[in-house]
């Protein structure tokens, strides 16, 4: 006779086993598990399945939600500089400045496997891009196309389980700070690109990471990796393991950033990276790459309305941008702003230039290219409806980007109009989540794909334009 407590385990196992495969094959559209009704979820939150909480959205008070009395200076397009390259539709915009330091991208990245060198673009954006959605199909395609492997950047404590193509395990008291919320870290905390900095208190700690199984083809393929470190007022004992010993290193005490570089890591092996320190030294990130081509980085700032890069130290940022070798930054923020419902949205565009002036200021050779905000949409007296003021949302990001001489993509014209998030709702397997504002998996790899195929041509168009 068998036992209940087998009885109750043989369920319990089966009951895994299915969410497993629900989760491995939901990429492909399809679902194990039936769906039980729409649910109307709150703008702010996210589609994915992360462990986040709710209070992780940005502050109501914070002021780059509060719309102020200024007149709408928003660009029109029949006012746009004649140099600007404009796609059919004007779904792409890109001034003359733009293509000319978009070319020297594209020229770089064509001859990164001969340099053996890494270029990267720092794909940025708010939660309609954690968990590497967007972020990995461009990745796919940049790589295909110049070569590259491995995650890119990722934080080596990751409590929110974003770094979605790695796995991750920490040993020690770790804690994440932000550079736009409160924190407890004991001294002066400094920020880098994303916008976030990890530390573990006094004495020891550990992070071990590995290739998640079924990733293994050229997210699991790295072999050099860069830790960006500030390890304050002590000194930094280093050790990294796998089967062997495979480096170990005393970085010196010092309030600017270090970067520690191990190159020839075994392939497919879990990594230790072993602390010992008698201060609280903070972790800005960590790179994986493999030994050249592009490395498309996934940098997720979930309820952020832009980059934060005012938040940021210039120093520290640009000793990080010079040694993971920058070639492109794409911005895709304004999920955060929909909830903020008025017809002037001049507040937005004041704020969003500002974040692009410090970018601009600070790198003026890497090129700029900004991702506008999505078609959305809301359940309003029991039926979806499109939420019209998106289109001023991204007229403000598009004069933003042009004021500046940055490229813009308008991803409502991409997605087939101000309606169209009503539509790629209704489709099945859907496009849209059932919050009407995130991509579905299956819509991000169709959008990954259009940007994709947006910047292929645009990089076609430079190269002819300047000379191969």
């Amino acid at each position: 006779m068998v036992r209940p407590i087998k009885i109750f385990l043989y369920f319990v196992l089966i009951v895994l086993l299915i969410i497993t495969l629900d989760q491995l094959i939901n990429n492909a559209g399809f679902s194990l598990v039936p769906k039980f009704g729409t649910q109307q979820t709150a703008v702010r939150d996210s589609s994915i399945p992360l462990n986040i909480p709710r209070d992780e959205v940005i502050d109501k008070n914070d002021t780059s939600l509060q719309a102020n009395i200024d007149s709408a200076l928003i660009t029109p397009p029949d006012s746009i500089d004649i140099g600007t390259f404009i796609s059919d539709d004007s779904v792409l915009m890109a001034p003359y400045t733009f293509r000319k330091l978009f070319a020297i991208f594209c020229k770089e990245a064509a001859r990164a496997k001969e340099k053996r060198s890494i270029i990267r673009i720092l794909h940025m954006g708010d939660s309609q891009i954690e968990a590497d959605r967007i972020t990995g199909t461009l990745r796919q395609k940049f790589q295909e196309k110049y070569g590259g492997s491995g995650p890119g950047f990722i934080m080596p404590y990751d409590p929110l389980r974003i770094n979605a193509n790695i796995r991750l395990e920490n040993e020690g008291n770790w804690s994440l700070s932000y550079s736009y919320r409160d924190n407890d870290y004991p001294g002066r905390l400094d920020f880098g690109f994303a916008a976030r900095a990890a530390w573990f208190q006094t004495g020891k700690a550990e992070f071990t990471i590995s290739p998640i199984p079924w990733k293994t083809d050229r997210t699991g393929n790295f072999s050099v990796s860069k830790l960006f470190t500030t390890t304050g007022m002590d000194s930094l004992k280093i050790k990294v393991t796998a089967d062997t010993l495979l480096a170990s290193v005393v970085l010196p005490p010092s309030t600017g950033i270090q970067t520690f570089i191990l190159s020839n890591l075994p392939s497919g092996e879990k990594i230790d990276y072993h602390f010992t320190s008698d201060d609280t030294p903070a972790f800005h990130g960590l790179t994986l790459d493999g030994e050249y081509g592009i490395a498309v980085d996934n940098i997720a700032m979930r309820g952020r309305p832009w980059p934060g890069v005012r938040l940021a130290e210039n120093k520290l940022l640009k000793s990080m941008a010079e040694e993971m070798n920058i070639g492109l930054f794409l911005l895709q923020f304004g999920t955060n702003v929909l909830p903020t419902q008025t017809d002037n949205y001049h507040f937005y565009y004041t704020h969003f230039v500002r974040e692009l002036r410090i970018l601009q200021n600070l790198f003026p050779d890497i090129p700029v290219l900004v991702v506008g905000v999505q078609s959305a949409a809301a359940m309003i007296d029991n039926e979806v409806k499109p939420l019209k003021h998106a289109r001023l949302i991204a007229d403000a990001q598009r004069s933003a980007a042009l004021e500046c001489n940055m490229g813009f993509i308008d991803l409502q014209k991409v997605m087939g109009g101000t309606n169209a998030a009503v539509e790629w709702a209704g489709q099945e397997p859907p496009l849209i989540s059932s919050d009407y504002m995130h991509f579905t998996r299956r819509g991000a790899r169709k959008i990954g794909t259009q940007i994709w195929a947006l910047m292929d041509s645009l990089s076609a168009k430079t190269l002819a334009e300047t000379g191969k």
